[in-house]
């Protein structure tokens, strides 16, 4: 059952290295979302865009946002230790986010009011708030565009233990190789989770896989695997 949720590329080894870079660009190029999915998402993400450039906030005229991944429902059952207050969250963001800075909240909670702490320190938004642009949607499917957004915010906060949050980083991963954001050389991100003191940063460093191999994204799996491959001009 372990293996049904963990990355693949912890699992999957070959004799020669090159087959092992081929296959994972094999699953990042084709083995992933709809293009359905990734343009409705990428009209949410430029409206989110002009929206925090109509706020007018000085020294972002890209638009630039941060992302939350909040996940409350079924691990108030399964995993009740990553169920933090809300105040927990804000001391978790509040170092690294700047104040009255836009961030987009990926959530299964419906009681948006919970949200109310953040409010106070964040131009907080949900999906919902940009319904216009995923009308034609099914409804079933707003996890996947939240997860999407969720994956392009400049710095992202998840919850620990989410393959939600996981698959949402090995995204970012893939964006940064091919931005070449800081510290893509190195397969970090600037991606940390909620943490009931402070925030948990592993995913800032580069590190290799280990157990439960099924509750994160590992660098190895976007880092370098272009290794070999000439860029296209």
């Amino acid at each position: 059952g372990n293996r049904f949720l963990s990355p693949f590329y912890t699992f999957h080894f070959y004799e020669d290295w090159n087959e092992a870079l081929w296959m994972r660009r094999f699953v990042r190029d084709h083995l992933r979302y709809h293009d359905e999915l990734f343009c409705a998402a990428a009209r949410v993400v430029d409206a989110l865009r002009e929206r925090v450039r109509k706020r007018g906030l000085p020294g972002n005229p890209d638009g630039a946002f941060s992302t939350m991944h909040v996940r409350r429902g079924d691990f108030a059952v399964q995993f009740k230790q990553q169920i933090i207050s809300i105040d927990q969250i804000y001391l978790s963001t509040k170092d690294i986010l700047k104040p009255n800075s836009t961030v987009f909240i990926a959530t299964d909670d419906k009681n948006k009011a919970y949200f109310e702490v953040l409010r106070q320190h964040y131009d907080i938004c949900f999906l919902d708030d940009f319904a216009d642009e995923i009308k034609s949607l099914n409804s079933n499917l707003f996890g996947i565009i939240d997860q999407i957004i969720a994956s392009k915010g400049d710095i992202f906060f998840g919850t620990a233990l989410s393959t939600l949050t996981a698959y949402a980083n090995r995204l970012r991963g893939y964006y940064s190789i091919r931005d070449k954001l800081p510290g893509y050389e190195l397969g970090k991100l600037q991606s940390f989770h909620f943490a009931k003191e402070g925030r948990d940063r592993t995913m800032t460093e580069y590190f290799a896989p280990s157990v439960p191999l099924w509750s994160l994204e590992f660098p190895m799996g976007w880092r370098d695997i272009d290794h070999g491959i000439p860029e296209i001009p």
